[in-house]
């Protein structure tokens, strides 16, 4: 049921739209908004919870004339994005009664409404992000308060949590969606040919140059660059990386010429970017550079309510690949894979549905084996000289009760000088009173034992 509340904030006249808001009811809700001709509005969709592709038509129209929109879901501003507003408000009108008379005979896929807590397959309508637990929630809500700036992001997270969906996102959200998206990974090319990928050549610049060749940087002008793999980028490379961040400008390798170029730069990693600078193996100059806005991406063990929808979606897009009809999923399956821990993430959740629905022969769903692998135990903790040295000592002054100096002292046995011996104890921290009370300690218990 649509509702629709009026209120004044100031010059501002606020329309509070909550409830149904479809193809049924658009020309309602219009009107309502047409009926306050010359004044200020502003639409708040707080409480907005259903939306089909007609009622964004309407927003994205209010939208781009100049109506503002409170409190907008971030899968309304995802679709209002890759929908577009009309070109009038009688296309709208026209499309809304078409769709009116087309809407019982066309797919479900095409005109199907689409809920808030959608589980189904429709949520790949919202750019392939399928969930909504709070932790999802809050990387999404960072990604429209960023997206629509040209800040340098830096996205974090184990592999397979979704780090390049999650750039797409950002792009297309963008006032750069016009431009392109230009993908790579730092990994993927032998490191010869790094600084020619991604800054381009000029012909004869090195002996396989047969022809000029344009960059990444080049490329992506007045788009996207998603820099995957940001960690793994070799040392030598990244003071030229910086000096583009900073100074929007390059040179191909063999050319004289400075190329201008007006880039927003989106990195991700999987490792510790921290560590690394401080181990010395990332510049820390150009991780203070590209970690202006941070997204952190929570692992799937952190967000395991996800898992039934994500199950949901995969399998009826991997039963639809290969031309299987899956009918059901057992509430067992779904508990398997919840408990689960999916060190991959969301990948290996892909991954193992897609072979779960090829062996699937009848109309349920039939997982194979998920292999938990046992824990590692932590490796030990390797040695220094000291604590060697430190451990022989304690073992010498233990088998001569705590006497240093002497014919029956530690230093003797361990050919040292009185004073060298002590130095030594005091720099490692070791008293001869306590090596002697630990010592009785042991033997009180051993007769106790006994």
């Amino acid at each position: 049921m649509l509702r629709i509340e009026r209120s004044v904030r100031g010059p501002l006249v606020v329309f509070a739209v909550s409830g149904r808001v479809g193809v049924k009811n658009i020309t309602e809700l219009q009107r309502i908004v047409d009926s306050e001709a010359g004044q200020r509005k502003a639409l708040n969709l707080k409480d907005l919870t259903l939306v089909d592709r007609h009622a964004v038509g309407f927003l994205a129209r209010c939208e781009a004339e100049g109506t503002p929109l409170e409190n907008c879901p971030i899968y309304v501003r995802q679709w209002i994005v890759r929908e577009g507003p009309p070109s009038s408000f009688s296309e709208l009108r026209r499309k809304e009664t078409f769709g009116m008379k087309t809407m019982h005979e066309t797919s479900g896929t095409e005109e199907r409404t689409v809920h808030q807590g959608d589980t189904g397959s429709s949520a790949a309508d919202f750019h392939g992000i399928v969930g909504r637990s709070a932790a999802l929630q809050r990387v999404l809500r960072l990604v429209e308060t960023v997206a629509t700036t040209d800040a340098a992001i830096l996205i974090r997270g184990e592999t397979g949590t979704g780090k390049e969906l999650i750039a797409g996102l950002i792009h297309r959200l963008s006032k750069r969606r016009g431009g392109p998206l230009v993908k790579f990974n730092c990994t993927a090319i032998p490191a010869g040919l790094l600084e020619s990928e991604l800054f381009g050549h000029e012909r004869g610049a090195f002996t396989s140059a047969i022809a000029r060749r344009l960059g990444r940087f080049e490329l992506a002008n007045n788009g996207t660059l998603f820099l995957d793999e940001i960690g793994d980028l070799q040392l030598d490379l990244q003071p030229k990386l910086l000096r583009v961040l900073e100074e929007q400008a390059f040179e191909r390798i063999g050319s004289t010429q400075m190329i201008r170029t007006d880039v927003r730069v989106i990195a991700a990693t999987n490792r510790p970017l921290e560590e690394l600078v401080e181990a010395g193996e990332f510049r820390a100059d150009l991780f203070y550079r590209l970690n202006v806005f941070p997204i952190d991406l929570p692992p799937l063990r952190e967000r395991t309510e996800d898992i039934p929808p994500l199950v949901r979606h995969f399998v009826a897009h991997h039963a639809r690949n290969v031309g299987r009809r899956i009918d059901a999923i057992s509430p067992d399956v779904i508990d398997t894979l919840v408990r689960y821990p999916w060190p991959g993430n969301v990948r290996e959740l892909q991954h193992v549905l897609h072979r779960a629905v090829i062996l699937s022969d009848g109309g349920s769903l039939e997982l194979p084996p998920l292999a938990v692998k046992a824990a590692r135990p932590p490796a030990p903790r390797a040695k220094t000289y000291d604590d060697a040295l430190r451990e022989h000592i304690v073992e010498v002054l233990r088998e001569t009760n705590g006497i240093v100096a002497g014919p029956r002292g530690a230093a003797l046995r361990l050919g040292l000088k009185r004073t060298t011996l002590v130095s030594k104890m005091e720099k490692l921290g070791i008293t001869p009173d306590r090596v002697v009370s630990t010592l009785a300690q042991e033997k009180g218990r051993a007769v106790h034992r006994y």
